[in-house]
């Protein structure tokens, strides 16, 4: 289409021209070669009911490309609507009162509906359209992540017949039938011995979950001895088992429904190392007072054993008796416990220790000298 004879369209927006707006589409819909839905016939009767001027559109429409008069075609549809609006102050319509306004409305309405009808048509292909392709950009897609799922599945199914994880552990890959899987599986299930613990040791498979497990179903083998056979020793060896697992809490019960542990029958070894145990427990479970006094029973029965003085001044530092807990280590220093140890001893301690208590402890200690770097850090 003629670019000025297009821009002539523009001059009759629907609000402010709505009977010149349909009159320029069906004029335009004649001119155009795509379209065939207006005659000359059609076009030729409503110019003629419209007036002159339009009749003088249409002419010029219908010689547009043998006399390429576009511009007086344009020219003409600029005073078309200077008289549209004048007409529009004067009488409140476009046209004049003089024309036969109820032919024209009627044949204008005709279009506007079937214009209207057309667009809505359009409109709904439009929407059906665009719904199939929705449909198909969704089939698409979920074609597209179906085969994703697959690829994974295979890569997967591909994965594990070569490799086995042990999520419960933090390790994965390992590979399938491979000794170290032999030994974490065993693991997992609670058959492990502690020679396979020894060799995840050298084999850098240990870690904190791995010595946890193998503490636990260690506890829980030793704490089935004890209900089978009732060794006491199966039993302090179950408590110490679940504190290196760090299940204290799995044994507390055992523990509150055997104290004092008559079955030990005067053995005073036997005796102390179940109380220091089960203290120690206690002191797991921040029940320091508990912890304090099973150790304080312990020391009366074995006076010479460092053991019994680690808890007794571990609990007393927690509890805030700092000085006193001192003494008791002391006492466990001149009894064995090795001064190397004694380090980790107060760190393990301090760690646990209130608020309160770590400040006082935290401040003493640096007046006495110590410098751990677990002490001068920001902890």
């Amino acid at each position: 289409m003629n670019p000025i004879v297009k821009q002539a369209k523009t001059l009759f927006p629907r609000s402010n021209f709505p009977t010149h707006h349909t009159f320029m589409e069906v004029l335009f819909r004649y001119y155009s070669t795509d379209t065939t839905d207006v005659s000359s016939s059609d076009i030729g009767k409503l110019s003629l009911l419209m007036g002159k001027e339009f009749i003088s559109l249409v002419y010029l429409v219908e010689h547009l490309e043998e006399n390429d008069n576009s511009h007086e075609f344009f020219n003409l549809c600029l005073k078309v609507k200077v008289n549209a609006k004048k007409l529009k102050v004067y009488n409140g319509c476009e046209l004049s009162t003089e024309k036969d306004l109820p032919a024209i409305a009627e044949a204008i309405n005709i279009y506007s509906i079937a214009f209207e009808q057309e667009k809505a048509a359009l409109k709904k292909e439009a929407e059906r359209l665009k719904a199939i392709e929705k449909e198909e950009l969704a089939k698409s897609v979920r074609e597209k992540f179906r085969l994703i799922e697959i690829e994974r599945i295979e890569k997967k199914e591909q994965y594990f017949k070569m490799f086995c994880d042990f999520p419960q552990f933090g390790i994965n890959r390992i590979k399938v039938g491979s000794h170290a899987a032999k030994i974490l599986s065993a693991l997992q299930s609670g058959v492990a011995n502690e020679q396979d613990f020894i060799w995840l040791e050298e084999k850098d498979f240990n870690n904190e979950e791995v010595t946890q497990k193998f503490y636990l179903n260690r506890a829980k083998l030793h704490l089935l001895q004890w209900k089978k056979t009732s060794k006491p020793w199966s039993l302090v060896n179950a408590i110490a088992d679940f504190r290196k697992s760090k299940s204290s809490g799995d044994v507390i019960d055992t523990i509150q429904s055997n104290y004092p542990f008559k079955f030990s029958k005067g053995n005073k070894k036997l005796n102390s190392a179940l109380l220091t145990t089960s203290g120690g427990v206690y002191r797991d479970l921040y029940q320091y007072d508990e912890s304090l006094k099973l150790g304080s029973e312990a020391n009366v029965l074995a006076p010479s054993d460092y053991r019994p003085c680690t808890l007794i001044g571990a609990s007393n530092i927690l509890l805030g008796n700092v000085n006193e807990g001192y003494e008791w280590y002391q006492k466990a220093i001149e009894r064995g416990f090795k001064p190397e140890n004694y380090d980790n001893e107060l760190r393990s301690v301090y760690i646990r220790c209130s608020k309160k208590i770590k400040k006082e402890l935290k401040n003493d200690l640096l007046a006495k000298g110590y410098n751990y770097s677990w002490l001068t850090g920001n902890r």
